[in-house]
């Protein structure tokens, strides 16, 4: 390579690191934040933790107890003891309601009622976000320009679990049980995040493959080193988000949380919300390390010269043998990966695509090695010519 061009190839390598970190972190936000299936499923892996189950639990008493007069009810019900009524409702505010809803939320009805709760209102807060009509949403309000979330139906449930059924109080807050999730000076920025966002998160993962592709084709004989500096970037990068996850994950739990009670629920929340996150960086490591291994395989080491060697009849002799191996492995490969592997349409073509590239480069280099021998022993048929 001339110097010039040099430089171009390390350039557009240099882009292509830096947008395949980007990218990673939208294909998460994307299938984390933007899908109704992946919000419902990662709200039931937080409702099936004890501590992260209590803290939820701990709100809707609360949230039950600010709207619901508990005392003014045991009053009623309890005539001839009216003085212990105060003791009775601290108990159950204090210990018997987050008991209660606690046992309420393990319950499989409950828990599907959740899941299916939690994704209907994901999808109405993506309505909003990308400024369609909501239509009928009992969990979703935009009243007042505000994106709300209403617990209270969650609430009366456990109001008539706990025999208490909504008797509201006199200066209860209307609101109470209702969570705003956004408000309107941000939905705006909100909803340009969200396009922005949309457009990426496949866009950059096609400029990343054309970048890597382009600078190794421009890289005329020093191929296989930009091949091997390819993977060592995937690995690179994927080691990167694994640390980022790892150290933000303590930054933000630190920040977010002072009572150390509570930090241990709200890591678990972390970890399963970046569980995407994670599973992206495994799948970068292996396939860089695979990138790493087929440049090894390629070049001119003893050991590598010997398996091609080792392969050279079955490529001249039995080539569909190889491919049927290959479909194998590669086939093994994507039912093992994570659940964040793309096994979309578009990023299995890709990945095949560009293992398909790879094994017949790896072919035509060890038949071109090894050609068949002109001058076979005595006994064997001469090669066809």
């Amino acid at each position: 390579m001339s110097k010039k061009r040099g430089v171009l190839v390390w350039c557009l390598f240099g882009l292509a690191t830096i947008l395949l970190f980007v990218s990673s972190l939208t294909v998460w936000s994307k299938r984390q934040l933007l899908d109704d299936q992946a919000w419902a499923d990662s709200s039931t892996q937080l409702l099936a933790n004890d501590e992260v189950r209590g803290a939820i639990a701990q709100k809707l008493s609360d949230a039950l107890f600010q709207r619901v007069d508990v005392e003014a009810q045991l009053r009623e019900r309890l005539p001839r003891a009216q003085g212990a009524a105060p003791v009775l409702a601290a108990t159950l505010q204090n210990t018997v309601g987050p008991a209660a809803a606690d046992r309420l939320l393990q319950r499989p009805r409950v828990q599907t009622l959740w899941q299916n709760a939690n994704k209907r209102a994901h999808a109405g807060v993506l309505k909003v976000l990308e400024g369609k009509d909501l239509g009928k949403n009992e969990n979703i309000s935009t009243a007042n320009g505000e994106v709300t979330l209403d617990l209270r139906p969650a609430i009366t449930r456990l109001a008539t679990r706990l025999g208490v059924e909504d008797k509201l109080k006199a200066n209860a807050d209307p609101n109470a049980g209702q969570l705003v999730i956004m408000k309107s000076d941000q939905l705006g920025a909100a909803q340009m995040a969200v396009k922005i966002l949309k457009a990426l998160s496949s866009l950059l993962l096609i400029v990343v493959l054309a970048l890597y592709a382009l600078a190794i084709y421009l890289a005329r004989g020093r191929r296989r080193l930009l091949l091997g500096a390819t993977g060592t970037s995937l690995v690179f990068v994927g080691l990167v988000i694994a640390s980022l996850r790892h150290f933000l994950g303590g930054v933000i739990v630190d920040s977010l949380v002072k009572t150390e009670a509570n930090k241990h629920p709200v890591s678990v929340i972390w970890a399963i919300e970046t569980s995407v996150l994670r599973d992206i960086a495994i799948i970068l490591v292996v396939y860089g390390a695979l990138v790493l291994l087929a440049t090894v395989l390629a070049g001119a080491n003893r050991p590598a010269v010997a398996v091609r060697r080792w392969l050279a009849p079955s490529f001249r002799h039995h080539p569909i043998v190889v491919w049927l191996a290959a479909l194998a492995v590669f086939l093994i490969l994507l039912a093992w990966g994570p659940t964040a592997g793309d096994r979309r349409l578009l990023g299995v073509l890709l990945l095949a695509a560009t293992t398909a590239i790879a094994i017949e480069a790896l072919r035509r280099q060890t038949l071109q090695e090894f050609p068949e021998d002109p001058h076979p022993a005595v006994g064997e048929a001469p090669a066809a010519t």
